[in-house]
């Protein structure tokens, strides 16, 4: 019988052959001799599982011949995981020789559940790119806070596995690490930032597309939302929404001065980010009037 490991690594696999190449040439140069499982939930198809047979036989593959969403593919990982900590990040993002270690550290000095860390850019060459990265992973510049936080990046969290057990119905009906974590707060847990685990996030979009997931993210959020809200907060949001523009812009701009990096790039493509929070408020009042829809299958 082998040797149960130490760390799952989840990998949510739906953009494409390069992506998932990259990802696993990271996590196959980790420093030491953490015994880890690599799990890649995908639903590309055989062009990436073809390779990863080939390529990464070690690799746990978990197919699917049709479209999932990231937290469907997040679940069937985790939930086929056997690790004692469980990390889950996405086919666009680039581990560091260090992240394994990291992560085992971080559990063995904290008790917390739930521990993140930081997301940093490494798509830096297009301006449409940087405006990506601001508007998804604002709150996790680097160095991110260093303690209890009430929000941890999904490409970028890891559990005990102890911490399942309170999410499972949520994760099995597929819903992102937003809600996942709010559970884990109601329950009395803190969840933890440790600035040593990074991870780089190297995507590349163009303007339509962007335009389209944040405006899908934005629906989602909010028609999901209404499952844990009141008929009057409901109302309140939906009449907030032209309002959110604003609302993010203050609270990008206080993110990336609190990190003290960055400035130029974020002032080189703010009328971008404008743009792309119009988009964001109008998916969500759309979901707050309408309800989430499909959208969560248009988010990668």
């Amino acid at each position: 019988m082998s040797e149960k490991p130490t760390l799952s690594v989840v990998i949510a696999s739906l953009n494409g052959l390069q992506y998932i190449q990259a990802c696993l040439a990271s996590m196959s140069k980790q420093q030491g001799s953490i015994h880890a499982e690599i799990l890649v939930a995908d639903c590309v198809g055989p062009v990436v599982t073809d390779f990863i047979k080939a390529e990464y036989p070690d690799v746990r593959l978990i197919a699917f011949n049709e479209r999932k969403s990231v937290p469907e593919l997040r679940s069937a990982g985790i939930l086929a995981s056997t690790g004692d900590l469980i990390v889950m990040t996405e086919d666009h993002c680039i581990a560091p020789d260090n992240w394994f270690k990291s992560l085992v550290e971080s559990h063995a000095k904290y008790d917390n559940p739930a521990i993140g860390g930081a997301v940093d850019n490494a798509a830096t060459e297009r301006l449409i790119d940087w405006a990506v990265y601001f508007c998804e992973y604002s709150n996790f510049i680097s160095p991110v806070p260093d303690g209890i936080v009430h929000d941890l990046p999904g490409p970028n969290v890891s559990y005990k596995r102890s911490a399942l057990e309170p999410m499972m119905d949520m994760l099995e009906a597929g819903y992102w690490e937003t809600f996942l974590h709010q559970r884990l707060e109601s329950l009395g847990y803190e969840l933890r930032s440790d600035p040593s685990i990074v991870i780089w996030h190297k995507k590349h979009f163009t303007f339509g597309d962007f335009m389209s997931e944040r405006f899908h993210y934005g629906r989602w959020f909010a028609g999901t939302r209404n499952e844990f809200t009141s008929p009057g907060k409901r109302l309140f949001y939906l009449a907030f929404s032209p309002l959110l523009p604003a609302l993010v812009i203050k609270r990008l701009i206080q993110r990336v001065r609190s990190r003290g990096r960055h400035y130029g790039a974020f002032a080189r493509c703010l009328p971008l980010i404008f743009i792309f929070t119009l988009a964001w408020a109008a998916g969500e009042f759309t979901g707050y009037a309408t309800g989430p829809g499909t959208s969560v299958l248009k988010l990668s």
